[in-house]
């Protein structure tokens, strides 16, 4: 029963996560706005590479319970929190798509929180030894 659940929760950040794909591009076509600069290190850049990189294989090994993909998980949220202080963030025009955004952005962060206690307080870790 708490795998089902758990495999539920990773198909529903996969979906979050491209809706908010999705979102962005409908932002940039819909809304014409001025043009911002954007400021983006090298460093910035191999950042979130890896992390876009990263993310199909960590949900595909978390799907099918493979040890390596708690590894990959553990790896993406220090990832994340090292991007989320690196990555400036200078650029940021509000639009009407602006609220759904954030909202998505927080549920994804959520659901990290959600898998990680799968993965370490339930019986789920059982299956990733």
């Amino acid at each position: 029963m708490t795998t089902r659940i758990f495999k539920k929760t990773i198909l529903l950040q996969i979906f979050i996560f491209l809706s908010l794909i999705i979102l962005a591009i409908l932002e940039e076509s819909l809304v014409q706005n001025e043009e911002v600069p954007l400021n983006f290190s090298i460093i910035e850049g191999i950042v979130f590479l890896f992390i876009i990189v990263l993310l199909p294989f960590m949900w595909y090994f978390l799907y099918k319970l493979k040890p390596i993909g708690k590894r990959l998980f553990i790896f993406y949220l220090i990832l994340g929190a090292i991007s989320y202080f690196v990555i400036s963030d200078d650029s940021y025009v509000l639009t009407s798509l602006t609220p759904f955004l954030e909202f998505g952005e927080n549920a994804l962060i959520l659901l990290d929180g959600v898998i990680l206690a799968f993965l370490f307080f339930t019986d789920v870790k059982e299956n990733f030894k």
